[in-house]
């Protein structure tokens, strides 16, 4: 068969706008119809100029000895009818280092050949993982050859862990859960033939351990894990975890926020995390979800505003938790708005905040308050090391204040005016190390009338008045009756800590400047 290559460089959004027919030594292209058919003998190799110059079709037909080839990068749309009387010859999907073939095509089962380009490294710490999928229709029957030469992996629910598959090309794989594999040499093209999946798919969860499960993305085309139609999320929480090959740390994503990296957008051929919160769980997708996405094995979208980025760096390893406001949200750990922190690499930063249950979370979405918050901040690394906090607050009003308390170190750092803390870790030391003070009204550009603001947590108080630096100030804790449980002298200044020795209950705390012109009376709880 004498190979024909037909390229196509579309400037529009729809080949269809070509009215003539192209017969070239048995391959036959009809378009008028808005339909197009590959006929009798013939090799058809679709180029498009860019991603955004998409090819669509309404239907498309491969003859039997006919194929065509859509090399990587390329994006095809068949809204109608695919089908391919050619076995998996007839339509290849190809892959490299820039990306992969997409395809949207609405009837399933239609046979072809995948290909997926994965990096790798002889180094085994090089950390050159990847979560893949097995993007064949389930009951395909594959095994473990698919993998050959490659470290391969699958997940265990309940121990929340790895377990290696050993050697054998022939151990069964399950098209509906997703797997890791290390690939060891510079990159490796894979090969998958058999029917392709299109329409309805349900991925293998099940509840236990950590609720953590690995499933796949089962399409030959991205998905968008923020569509607003097509996915069945039953005792599934809302967020999706992706480890990025080379990194030191999941990425995750989140209701429109990403740390590390995360996306809304999952590429082809990528496996990734789910948290399961109660039995029975379900996770099922269908063609709405899926999208043509030039992420590469994993962009943040646009960013929200009141979203505090905090970037661990050490020993050339990274880590990132981010804090963001919504009115959606709540103090608890949340499924729907939180994303809860996964361990990445031994010996990299492992940066987290928590809820107010106590759950240590990637990305922490809490409410709108007027009143100010403490967000407990932990970190952790198995390695001694400098190590050099990165903050990132500029979606915040001015009127904002932000700070970050070292209780093992003993300082408070104005964020607003210095974004770095560099300290010293030692391995084993109380992860329970930092805290987050916000103070002043979130969500509001609105100035601050008085120049004095406070708040209380547990039986700390925390003042902030940077415009009154110096001068002196009496603090007085009443009960909720008028009468006075203790008294204070402050020297007021960016932010003053002070331990309230009253019984644990209902107060109201009293700061006033010494000549008595800025008085600020707040409400409170001690709790110790």
């Amino acid at each position: 068969m004498k190979k024909i290559i037909i390229t196509l460089i579309f400037a529009s959004l729809f080949i269809g706008a070509y009215a003539q027919g192209i017969y070239n030594d048995g391959v036959y292209i009809v378009s008028g119809s808005g339909s197009y058919w590959v006929v009798d003998n013939g090799d058809f190799t679709l180029t498009s100029a860019s991603p955004a110059n998409l090819a669509q079709m309404a239907n498309l037909t491969i003859a039997a000895d006919a194929s065509i080839t859509l090399p990587a990068t390329t994006y095809l749309t068949v809204s109608g009818t695919l089908a391919n009387n050619s076995g998996t010859d007839g339509l290849v999907l190809q892959s490299n280092a820039s990306g992969s073939a997409s395809l949207i095509q609405s009837n399933n089962a239609v046979e072809a050949t995948q290909q997926r380009h994965l990096t790798g490294s002889t180094n085994l710490e090089a950390m050159t993982y990847h979560l893949v999928s097995v993007p064949i229709t389930p009951a395909s029957s594959s095994l473990s050859e698919l993998f050959t030469g490659a470290y391969l992996y699958d997940f265990n629910v309940a121990s929340d862990d790895w377990h290696g598959l050993g050697g054998s090309l022939t151990t069964p794989l399950d098209e509906t859960r997703g797997y890791m594999v290390y690939v060891p040499e510079a990159s490796h093209n894979y090969t998958f033939t058999g029917p392709m999946n299109g329409g309805a798919f349900t991925a293998l969860t099940t509840h236990g351990g950590s609720g953590n499960n690995l499933v796949p993305n089962p399409y030959p085309s991205a998905i968008d894990w923020g569509a607003s139609s097509g996915w069945t999320k039953t005792n599934v929480n809302n967020a999706v975890y992706i480890w990025p090959s080379g990194g030191s740390n999941y990425a995750s994503y989140v209701d429109g926020v990403a740390a590390n990296g995360g996306s809304r957008y999952i590429p082809a051929g990528q496996a990734f995390f789910v948290k399961t919160s109660a039995s029975s769980p379900v996770l099922s997708m269908t063609n709405e979800v899926r999208v043509h996405s030039s992420q590469a094995f994993f962009k943040a979208g646009d960013e929200l505003p009141d979203v505090l980025r905090i970037l661990a760096t050490s020993n050339g390893m990274s880590d990132e938790a981010v804090v963001r406001f919504t009115n959606q949200a709540t103090p608890l750990a949340d499924g729907d708005y939180d994303a809860w922190k996964m361990t990445g690499t031994e010996g990299a930063p492992q940066l987290s905040t928590l809820s107010s249950d106590n759950q240590p979370l990637a990305i922490n979405s809490l409410p709108y308050m007027e009143e100010a918050y403490v967000v407990p901040m932990n970190f952790a690394m198995a390695a001694n090391g400098s190590v050099e906090l990165l903050f990132n607050i500029q979606s915040f009003a001015p009127a904002v204040t932000i700070h970050l308390r070292d209780e093992l170190a003993n300082t408070t750092t104005n964020l607003r005016t210095q974004n770095r803390y560099t300290f010293q870790h030692t391995d084993g030391a109380a992860e329970a190390r930092f805290k987050l003070l916000f103070g002043g009204a979130i969500g509001t550009d609105e100035p601050v009338a008085n120049p004095i603001r406070q708040w209380i947590t547990g039986n700390t108080l925390y003042i902030s008045a940077p415009e009154l630096t110096g001068q002196q100030a009496v603090v007085t804790v009443y009960n909720l009756v008028g009468q006075a449980l203790c008294q204070h002298q402050v020297v007021l200044g960016e932010l003053n800590t002070l331990e309230l020795q009253a019984t644990p209950g209902a107060v109201l705390v009293e700061t006033k400047s010494v000549d008595g012109s800025r008085v600020l009376t707040t409400k409170g709880i001690i709790i110790k």
